[in-house]
């Protein structure tokens, strides 16, 4: 689990990185004028594939932060077993017994002063 987080955070980083690059790129080919009708399609293909890159980019880093808030929920969450159960049965009838011995400790110091 703690592996699998971990490759997912790393790749989380490496997308964030790459859609930075891909959005500098964009602003250097739209910042240059005075160009060419050539020139100005070029760039504007290369514009529209970062642009994709980046759109795609995006929809990855939403679907891994939904895979790492799931795995986060879901291993916060205790596990249920027989065992469990059990031990909890017995502290239930350990706590049953200390009941009952407080219970029977208030109730003497009543009957003593009664037979004062």
């Amino acid at each position: 689990m703690q592996k699998k987080s971990q490759q997912l955070m790393d790749k989380l980083d490496s997308n964030v990185t790459l859609m930075v690059q891909k959005y500098q790129s964009i602003l250097e080919l739209v910042t240059s004028s005075d160009k060419s009708i050539g020139t100005q399609s070029v760039e504007t293909l290369q514009i529209e594939s970062n642009a994709s890159t980046i759109i795609r980019l995006s929809e990855e880093l939403l679907s891994m932060t939904r895979t790492l808030k799931e795995s986060w929920v879901l291993g916060q969450l205790p596990k249920i077993n027989e065992d469990s159960d059990l031990s909890n049965e017995h502290l239930r009838e350990k706590m049953n017994q200390l009941l009952e011995l407080v219970s029977d400790e208030t109730k003497q110091p009543k009957e003593e002063e009664s037979d004062l």
